[in-house]
Parts: C-alpha cells; structure tokens; sequence
C-alpha cells in the first residue's frame, strides 16, 4: 500500500482535510494547463462544426494517430508491419487492422507503452473483469481529457473549480476503524467534498445528509448507485433539502430509468449521463434533451460483428498507450447521425450496456458496488488475469483469481488484501484463492461479481 496511505490513515481527521486538499493541487497541475485552456476553447468551436466537417476532422484525426503509433510504438510497429496502412484513410476502412484485447494489451503494455513513466500520468484500472492494467498518459492527452469532461459539464450549466461539487466515489478518505462519523474530506483545489461510498449504512446516512445541507453543492457526481442510496434515504425520511443542485453526473455504473427518476425527483435536478474509462476511452455525453452523443472529437467507436452490440474503441487521447480496435468488453448501441434539438451534430448512442449494477455487502451491511468492487485493482501491476468476487453469507467474501505466474509476486496478494480491508472494513472475512480459470456465464460474459445474498433479496 502506498506510504502515504497509511499516514493519511493515521493522521487526525483536520490534517487529513488537509493532505486531500494538497492531493487536488497536486492533480490539478498536471490537468489544468494551457492544453486544458486551448482544448476548452476548441470544443467550444467544435460542437458548431457540421456533422461532415466534423467526420472529416476525425478522419484525419485517426490517420495521425494510427501514423504515431506506429512510429512511437515497437508492439504497434510490428502489429502493423505488413498493412498499407494508407489504405485506412477514415474509420469506415479499420476493418482492415486486427483487434486488440484486453490480455495482448496487458502482456504487451511495455512495447504498447510511447512515453516513460517519469514524464506520464498513470492511469490503473479494475473494469469488469478484473484484469489489472497500467495505463501511461501523456499530460496533453489528460489535460485534453478533462477539457472534455469539463466541457461536458459546462453546457448544462456547471463550471468546474468555479462551483461546489459533492462527488461519491470509491476514494479511500475514511480509515478502516475510524469512530467518529465524519464519512467526508474537503478538496479545496476543486472545491469538492468527497463522501465515502463505503459507509452508507442506514445509521450513518443521516450524518451525510446533514453534511450535504451545509456544503450545498452545486453538482453531484459519483457512483449512480450510491447517490440513488442517498436519495432514496432522503425520501424515505421526508428529508427537507437546503439545496437543489445544478445537475448530477453518475459515473461508472449504469443509469436506470428508475434511479435516474429517483434521483431528479428527490434532488429536484436532471440526470446527465456519461461513458468513458479508467483506459482512455472515447466520451459519449447527454445533452440537455436527453441524447447521448459520439463526442466525434475524441475518437471512434466500432460495433463488432457478430457479438451482443459489442463496441471496440479507438481514443485519440491515449497517445502514451495507444488503444487503436481495442476490445473494452462493453456494449452500446449506436444510432445514425443525426442534428439534436441541442444543436450539436454527431451520431446518438441509444443504450450503453456494458455497465453493471451489482454489489456486495459489508459485514455491517454496507454496500459495496460495482464501481468500488472493481477498483480493488487499480494498483495491481500488470499481473492480474481475470478475478471475480463471490458471497454467500453476509461478512464473507471470496476473491478468486486467475494470474500470470511470470509476473505475480507473492506479496501482491498482501496489496490486494489491505485494498479489500479499506473498502469492506476489518470485520468482513476476506479470502483469496488462486485457480486456473473462471468459467464465463451462459451468455458467454465475464462476471465480476456473484452475490447471491442479492439475488435472493431481489427474488
């Protein structure tokens, strides 16, 4: 576990205010500069483009990035070797490129890697199987990232480090046996209180409601179903709010018609949807009409034949781990370009089904969901084939993992067990056992978590 994590563990909660304050300076530098701004004023510009000025923007947007690939990474060098390359000339033609899966990018990631990590952002990610990745980003791509997401953001109404934002996510800001109910920490470089989405027990939700009521944020983001558990709270308790945000921004999970409802009736706000990922995906964002549309800008998203509406991805801002075909294990459905009531012109994602819902509980009967499931395994190294978290009774949970031998160390099982400490506290039992596969579902998909404490409540 990182140093830093168990200082901040030990420390008393107002110097802990403190060092998450410092953290957010720290990120801000490397995601607020110049190319931040320029981005910023770009998008602008660009959501007024046609849709065939835009097309032939990302045409050549890709034929750059497939060219730098190739000349900045040996994996895509050789990948690439005996393709005329001049032949993919607009997305149409990246039929004529093979396909890249999770496992050849997770093997391969030194010779896929274009930038050291001395001069990257690093990027980790869980997903929905579990397979650990290590991603680099070159400061461009990330400033370019969040001038995107901030862009988003800001056509709805909020602005960014200008207002209060209240976020839920699976950052780890409250210490495993802390016994004071403070389940926050203020970020004063983006102005953002960060609440803990692994103590939202029915005894504990009132102390965020009450938080919630002084701080009164101007947007809430977070994991969609930990703020639907806060809402439904509200409701449940005719809570009277001080405040009515300017939107919400779920994130990492999917939007249900019912939470989304939930959601806009308690909060008196609209709901506006997003995908990304922890790799660098392209965006699709939500409009004020409701439409979610093909940011054309960041980069191409392909439907795969043959498969459950099956998408590959190609991100114009992963340049220090370039993602050209790759298999992102998601599914959307995309629908024909078309000009939204909101003005901008791009194609229009008509469902996003890649993300799950499910949860596992905590000993004291906290949930832990899907998002903060699949964190577990950000800061594994590149060692982590497959994993799944299975439950059967409440305060037990078992980790089974599929490894790469070469490259698993032994006390890698020791950083993944003090991660589980932090998101399913010190009394849940936690087991970890090492098999030689995990079979996929009737579907033929990959689960990352079976609880059949859950299925049997929802039966």
């Amino acid at each position: 576990m990182d140093p830093l994590q168990v200082i901040y563990d030990r420390a008393p909660i107002p110097l802990q205010h403190a060092m998450t304050t410092l953290s957010g300076y720290q990120r801000n530098r490397s995601r607020y500069g110049r190319t931040y701004w320029q981005h910023r004023e770009w998008l602008a510009d660009f959501d007024g483009w046609s849709l065939a000025e835009k097309l032939e923007h990302q045409a050549a947007e890709l034929r750059d990035f497939i060219r730098y690939a190739t000349e900045h990474s040996p994996y895509y060098r050789r990948l690439y070797s005996t393709t005329d390359l001049d032949e993919v000339r607009t997305p149409e033609n990246l039929g004529l490129l093979p396909i890249i899966e999770k496992e050849e990018l997770r093997t391969n990631a030194s010779d896929i890697y274009t930038v050291s990590r001395r001069w990257a952002v690093e990027g980790h990610t869980g997903g929905t199987t579990g397979k650990s990745l290590v991603v680099l980003m070159t400061r461009d791509d990330m400033m370019k990232r969040m001038a995107m997401l901030d862009h988003f953001k800001a056509r709805v109404g909020f602005e960014h480090r200008k207002m209060r934002r209240a976020t839920f996510s699976g950052k780890h800001i409250v210490p495993p046996g802390q016994n004071r109910s403070v389940f926050w920490r203020y970020n004063h470089a983006c102005r953002q209180m960060l609440y803990s989405t692994f103590d939202l027990t029915e005894s504990n939700l009132c102390h965020y409601i009450r938080s919630l009521n002084d701080f009164k944020p101007n947007a809430i983001d977070g994991f969609f179903t930990s703020m639907v558990d806060v809402a439904n709270y509200i409701e449940r308790h005719d809570i009277k709010l001080q405040f009515s945000p300017v939107a919400i921004f779920p994130t990492s999970e999917t939007v249900t018609p019912s939470g989304r409802e939930t959601l806009e009736r308690v909060f008196r706000s609209k709901v506006y949807d997003q995908y990304a990922s922890s790799e660098g995906a392209p965006f699709v964002t939500q409009c004020r009409y409701g439409s979610m549309h093909v940011e054309l800008a960041s980069g191409v998203f392909e439907q795969l034949n043959g498969t459950d509406n099956e998408i590959l991805v190609t991100s114009f801002t992963t340049h220090g781990t370039p993602l050209i075909r790759y298999r992102i294990g998601d599914s959307m459905v995309i629908g024909e370009p078309t000009e939204c009531r909101c003005g901008i012109q791009s194609p229009l994602v008509r469902s996003i089904e890649g993300r799950r819902d499910d949860y596992l509980f905590r000993s004291d009967g906290a949930k832990i969901n899907a998002g903060n499931v699949a964190n577990l395994f950000k800061n594994m190294p590149n060692s982590l084939v497959k994993a799944q978290l299975i439950q059967e009774s409440m305060g037990d949970v078992t980790i089974l993992l599929v490894v790469d031998e070469a490259r698993y160390r032994p006390d890698d099982d020791a950083l993944l067990l003090k991660e589980a400490r932090h998101k399913f506290g010190a009394t849940t039992r936690i087991t970890i056992r090492h098999v030689d596969d995990i079979p996929r579902e009737r579907s033929g998909k990959h689960r990352l978590i079976k609880n059949s404490l859950a299925a049997r409540s929802d039966g």
